[in-house]
C-alpha cells in the first residue's frame, strides 16, 4: 500500500470518486501501513512501519514519530493492565509508588549467579545465604543488616534451614560462599587449599568462650579444640589397716588415712584392705540437650 493519500476528497464523478474514497479507507484500515511514512501527516496520525514492524503514531507537535509497540508481539509487546509482565530493563525518572497489601517480588538468584557489573542500589534476593542483599558500591551486603555472616546457632531441627549450614568441618567453595570465606578464612581448615574452606565441626562438642587475655583459660586460640581432662584434686580413704609382719598383715581396726603404701608383708608395712569402686561411663559431662551447630552463610 502506497500510504500516500492526503485524506481529501476532491470533486469527482461517480467511479472516480468512488476509487479515492476506497483507498482513503483502506489506508484507515491498514493504519496507513507502508515501509515509508506517509507523505501527508497530521497530529496523532497511526502508521504501520513495515520496514521496522513498528506502530507509529505522529506526536502532538506534527514532528516526529512515537513509536507505540511491536507489530510481531503479543498485546504490541507492552505491559497488560492487569497483571503486567516485562522483560528487559525498565527505567523510570520518578518515584515507584505502590498500594494495596501486596507484595514486591525481588529477582532470586545464587550468589554465583550475582550480576556481572552491579551498580549501586541493585538489590537482590541471595538464594545461596538466604537473605536481601543490596550493592554498595563496592560489595555486596546484607540488607538492614540482618544476622551476621558466621553466627553460630543451635537448630531445633535435624538439617540447616535456608541461609545456614551444618558445622559438620565439611570443606565449602570459597567462591559460592565467599562472604563466610571472609569472615573465618582458614580457621577451621584450609580445603583443598585453594577452591574450598572448612567450617567448624561442632558434633557433639560443648562450646567455650574465647579467653581474650583473662587468664581463665590462657594460651588457646580462635578455632582451637580441648581434649577432656579432670581438675586435679585429692581424695580422703576411710578403710581397714593392715599391718605388715613376717608373717602377712595382721588387722589393726577402722582408720581414716590419706596415704597408702603396698608392701610385702614386712614388719612396718601397712596397706588399706579396701579399694575404691570404679563407677561412670567413657566421658565426663554434664547435663545436657542435643542440638543442631548450625552457621549463618
Amino acid at each position: 500500500m502506497a500510504n500516500t493519500h492526503d485524506y481529501v476528497l476532491a470533486n469527482a464523478t461517480g467511479a472516480s470518486f468512488r476509487a479515492d474514497l476506497n483507498t482513503v479507507l483502506q489506508e484507515i484500515q491498514a493504519l496507513n501501513a507502508g515501509s515509508s511514512a506517509p507523505s501527508t501527516t497530521v497530529a496523532y496520525k497511526l502508521w504501520a512501519d513495515t520496514t521496522s514492524n513498528t506502530l507509529k503514531m505522529r506526536n502532538a507537535a506534527n514532528n516526529a514519530w512515537i513509536s507505540l509497540g511491536d507489530l510481531t508481539a503479543t498485546n504490541l509487546g507492552l505491559a497488560t493492565i492487569a497483571a503486567p509482565s516485562f522483560t528487559g530493563t525498565v527505567t523510570s525518572a520518578g518515584d515507584l509508588t505502590l498500594s494495596g497489601t501486596g507484595k514486591l517480588k525481588m529477582p532470586v538468584g545464587t550468589t554465583g549467579q550475582r550480576p556481572g557489573t552491579p551498580v549501586t542500589g541493585d538489590t537482590r534476593f541471595n538464594s545461596t545465604e538466604g537473605k536481601l542483599e543490596v550493592y554498595t558500591g563496592s560489595a555486596w551486603t546484607s540488607l538492614g543488616g540482618g544476622i551476621p555472616v558466621g553466627t553460630i546457632y543451635w537448630f531445633a531441627a535435624s538439617s540447616a534451614p535456608t541461609g545456614y549450614l551444618h558445622c559438620a568441618g565439611q570443606a565449602i567453595s570459597r567462591s559460592t560462599y565467599s562472604d563466610l570465606f571472609a569472615v573465618t578464612g582458614t580457621t577451621y581448615g584450609a580445603g583443598d587449599g585453594s577452591s574450598t574452606f572448612n567450617i567448624p565441626d561442632l558434633r557433639g562438642e560443648f562450646i567455650r568462650g574465647l579467653d581474650s587475655g583473662r587468664g581463665v583459660d590462657s594460651g588457646r586460640s580462635m578455632g582451637s579444640s580441648q581434649s577432656d581432662l579432670f581438675k586435679k584434686h585429692d581424695h580422703m580413704f576411710a578403710g581397714d589397716d593392715w599391718i605388715g609382719n613376717s608373717g602377712g598383715y595382721t588387722k589393726l581396726g577402722n582408720h581414716s588415712v590419706d596415704e597408702d603404701s603396698s608392701g610385702g608383708g614386712n614388719c612396718g608395712d601397712y596397706r588399706t584392705k579396701d579399694d575404691t569402686t570404679n563407677v561412670g561411663g567413657s566421658e565426663t559431662r554434664p547435663r545436657n540437650v542435643a542440638l543442631y551447630p548450625v552457621i549463618k552463610t
